[in-house]
């Protein structure tokens, strides 16, 4: 079967079996629910329907139904549709019974990896996620503070889950090959987090992080529409630096400043 890759969809087909079996390994899907983003043609797909307890998967291009035919089982489900368009909260309840957990698996467009991972911190249904990505987005996701590659992203992913890099991909193992190499990563949630504080936590970060070139304070400032002078005795209180930026803040000091900040300025 022939089919005319599409460079809108960010079309790019792993074609290494070993590593495609070693993300499914990492993945610990057996007798899971899987959700997979992008089968594309079908080789991550093959590997994961014998193993799991029920496949659903979100597939933009319907050209590659000729691709996806798995009339010989009966645990997969294929939605040709795009996943961040998608209600997935109906979706789960038509497909999986409820309080299922489900471990998310695929191999995420370049273009759109924000927003799907948002999307995932939105779901709570979604345990965890191996996903291959842009190498340049994973290694922010594994950033630590200093570090060029530090920004909002990393603290918020860092908080909510636990990161394993598991293996950086050379570009000449998809095709059509893409302009950049990739690397695969699991995400495990890190449960018992109150929504109130992630909704706080998540306002903070964004703020904090606003403008790279400006300081953390200044942030704060532009972004809560508080004086500098308001913010200042907050600072001095909790033994900050002014000239402090929010890439040289650590995670844990980022939880401790949302707690505290939300409390001294009296703000839900």
């Amino acid at each position: 079967m022939h089919h005319t890759t599409k460079k809108k969809y960010g079309q790019n087909f792993l074609t290494d079996v070993n590593l495609l079996n070693k993300i499914v390994t990492k993945a610990s899907i057996t007798d899971k629910n899987v959700l997979e983003i992008g089968p594309g043609k079908g080789a991550l797909t093959k590997i994961i329907v014998p193993q799991a307890k029920h496949v659903l998967a979100y597939e933009i291009d319907a050209t590659l139904k000729p691709f996806l035919n798995f009339e010989n089982h009966n645990n997969v489900n294929i939605i040709y549709d795009d996943f961040l368009k998608r209600d997935l909260l109906k979706d789960f309840d038509y497909y999986f019974s409820p309080n299922s957990q489900l471990s998310l698996i695929g191999n995420l467009p370049y273009y759109i990896t924000s927003p799907i991972l948002f999307k995932i911190i939105d779901t709570p249904q979604i345990n965890d996620a191996t996903i291959m990505i842009q190498k340049e987005v994973g290694m922010r996701l594994l950033a630590q503070p200093n570090n060029k590659n530090y920004n909002a992203l990393s603290v918020i992913i860092q908080f909510l889950f636990s990161i394993e890099k598991i293996q950086e991909v050379k570009r000449h193992m998809f095709f059509p090959a893409p302009k950049v190499d990739s690397i695969v990563i699991k995400l495990s949630k890190n449960n018992n987090i109150c929504p109130t504080f992630l909704q706080q936590f998540i306002k903070f970060i964004k703020a904090s992080f606003k403008q790279k070139r400006k300081t953390l304070l200044n942030n704060l400032s532009c972004q809560f529409l508080l004086s500098k002078e308001t913010i200042i005795p907050f600072f001095l209180k909790h033994h900050i630096p002014l000239q402090i930026r929010a890439e040289q803040v650590t995670l844990e000091t980022f939880q401790k400043l949302t707690v505290k900040w939300f409390i001294f300025f009296n703000m839900s």
